[in-house]
């Protein structure tokens, strides 16, 4: 069975969150984690911009993350960390997003908490496959519950290690990482395609 996915956003100190239905002006975006998480897809486009130069803590959250301890975030011990059932409860009014033209081309990633940065041109000249796709870096980074559902990233590709690794850590893209930041060499490829 197919695992479905949530982004959750919230601000420094992990509150005033907004969980995402994947929906873009209305328009149903595909819900398994390697359906979505793709370089130039609407929704994570869309996503990304609420990060661009704002620093937020961001979850992408499967509806099988039920695991005791898939909450218990690094890093994370002096914020607010969101629960399972505020993602993926009966009560959640998840939102949609606005179609944006912002890409990541050209940009970096950054993690505040860790003060790591990933090129993303290098990370998209390492990581495109045979067939010209490339998986989007922050849906994978910040993944709760992979591994566990068809549609996932699972054991086996490379970088599957750090697959949820930046879940629920202060993340924003930008024009240029900040000189006391180091850069992070990240690959995500599926071996198998």
């Amino acid at each position: 069975m197919g695992q479905y996915y949530r982004a959750i956003l919230g601000d420094k100190y992990g509150l005033n969150c907004k969980v995402f239905d994947r929906s873009v002006d209305g328009e149903y975006t595909f819900a398994k984690l390697l359906e979505h998480s793709w370089w130039q897809n609407s929704f994570v486009n869309a996503f990304s911009e609420f990060l661009y130069n704002e620093p937020s803590r961001v979850a992408w959250v499967g509806d099988y993350a039920t695991e005791p301890d898939d909450f218990d975030f690094q890093n994370c011990s002096a914020f607010y960390v969101p629960s399972y059932g505020e993602v993926w409860g009966d009560s959640v009014s998840a939102i949609g997003v606005t179609f944006t033209n912002l890409t990541i081309d050209g940009k970096f990633l950054l993690n505040h908490d860790t003060k790591q940065f990933v090129d993303l041109d290098a990370y998209k000249a390492a990581c495109t496959d045979k067939h010209d796709w490339t998986i989007h870096p922050l849906p994978l980074l910040t993944a709760v519950g992979n591994d566990r559902g068809g549609g996932d990233f699972h054991a086996g590709n490379t970088g599957f290690d750090f697959v949820g690794s930046w879940a629920w850590q202060l993340i924003s893209f930008a024009d240029s990482p900040p000189e006391d930041f180091a850069k992070f060499n990240l690959v995500f490829r599926e071996d198998a395609t």
